[in-house]
């Protein structure tokens, strides 16, 4: 039998329904390509901008105007700034404490979440946020205040005290003198000066010291600021004199008991500083983890900077009285461009050898690191000058403050690391860090 012919008209036949499945396929993938397009283009601010946060909350490093524009450029600027915040990132938290006034404007009240985040950058280690979020407390009226504006007047740096002092200024009489009188005894005559100002403001009475008899002056020799020689006595004769008015007064003032939020306490939860290597000035890789089971300061500083060489015999001194217990490591940024210094830097080599001489005249008895890439000079913004960084022995930020300090202020910071966290303390590890 033979085979059935096959004809042109049955060929025709079986080919329509094949073209026009494939017709269908193309539409069908036609129209994918075209929504995806459309949802691509709909859809690249908000991915642009995920990638970007992203990006910037993952780097160890970031300037501290991108972190601002990361936030500033979030649909939800809160969550953006609470994110920054929860790094556990030196930079990344002080941007998102910058953020926080720009975010949420002075006439309203602060969202809880932020306003906790707050509270906990009022007791931060880091002196800068601490002033920026004594700051925001104040211009938004935050009842708070008070308590936490007088938790700084315990604090063992004289330069918190000040801050402290500068917060309580628009607490009423009530709570302010008597919170103020503790600080007439204060070793620091500044301190003493200001406290007095106060308390003049307050109470009406004049106590006959004058703030600016009390500011230390630099030492033309040294570079250092000193106090002048009268200072203490006159801030000792106005303490006295506000005492005696205190002990006449002080019935008259209903005792008083500030109770810091326990919200606030957040703060006593230092974060984890990370490793880094860095070479000395001898080539030799040195590592912070070389030092774990010590305190270890980080002294960031440059030769052209006048505060940071001033404070070096101070740092001479705590080294040599603490060697079994301290490693001071002094972390030149010579090497990092500035707006006002070396705008055209010098060759490594050059800079180098600038450094090693700055030591050597200096007798500095602790490891220079040259951080020529800004690495950890980034990490710890250390780009305000001398910038000093305390980490405990398990490695732990306790402290982290822009300026120069006396010998008997290192030597509490340093006592202060060598002591035990707070039992409810608990360490906050930064993502990515090791």
């Amino acid at each position: 039998m033979n085979a059935p012919e096959h004809r042109p008209d049955c060929l025709a036949a079986t080919a329509r329904p094949v073209a026009r499945r494939r017709r269908r396929v193309r539409t069908v993938l036609l129209g994918t390509a075209l929504v995806a397009t459309l949802l691509a283009w709909l859809l690249r601010e908000p991915l642009r901008h995920l990638i970007f946060e992203k990006g910037v909350l993952a780097n160890d490093a970031p300037a501290i105007g991108l972190v601002e524009e990361m936030i500033e450029q979030a649909a939800d600027r809160p969550t953006a700034l609470l994110a920054a915040w929860n790094t556990g990132k030196i930079v990344h938290r002080e941007a998102a404490m910058n953020e926080v006034s720009r975010a949420i404007p002075i006439a309203k009240p602060l969202p809880a979440e932020i306003e906790t985040m707050v509270l906990a950058g009022s007791l931060d280690p880091d002196l800068d946020a601490r002033e920026v979020a004594l700051g925001i407390l104040r211009d938004h009226s935050d009842p708070a205040l008070a308590a936490v504006a007088a938790a700084q007047l315990r604090d063992l740096d004289p330069q918190v005290r000040l801050l402290g002092l500068e917060s309580l200024k628009g607490v009423s009489a009530n709570v302010g003198v008597p919170t103020v009188v503790a600080l007439l005894e204060d070793s620091d005559p500044l301190i003493v000066a200001t406290a007095l100002r106060l308390l003049e403001h307050w109470s009406g009475a004049e106590f006959g010291v004058k703030v600016a008899d009390t500011v230390p002056i630099e030492n033309e020799k040294s570079g250092s600021k000193e106090f002048r020689e009268d200072s203490r006595a006159k801030a000792s004769a106005g303490a006295r004199r506000a005492q005696a008015w205190w002990a006449k007064h002080e019935a008259g003032f209903p005792p008083i008991n500030l109770e810091v939020p326990p919200a606030t306490f957040a703060a006593q939860r230092p974060i984890l500083a990370g490793d880094f290597q860095l070479p000395d000035l001898d080539g030799r890789k040195v590592r912070l983890s070389d030092f774990r089971g010590k305190v270890v300061l980080l002294n960031f500083w440059t030769t052209w900077c006048t505060a940071c060489v001033s404070e070096m015999p101070e740092l001479i001194a705590l080294q040599k009285r603490h060697l079994d217990r301290l490693a001071i490591l002094g972390v030149s940024l010579d090497f990092v461009p500035d707006e006002e210094h070396d705008a055209k830097l010098p060759s490594p080599e050059q800079i180098h050898r600038k450094v090693a001489r700055i030591a050597k005249a200096r007798g500095i008895n602790y490891p220079i690191l040259l951080d020529e890439r800004n690495t950890v000079g980034g990490r710890f913004n250390g780009g305000e000058l001398p910038t000093t960084v305390i980490i405990d022995a398990a490695g732990r930020i306790r402290r982290r403050f822009v300026g120069a300090r006396s010998l008997p202020a290192f030597e509490a910071m340093i006592a202060e690391a060598s002591q035990p966290l707070h039992p409810a303390a608990k360490t906050i590890q930064p993502p990515g860090f090791q």
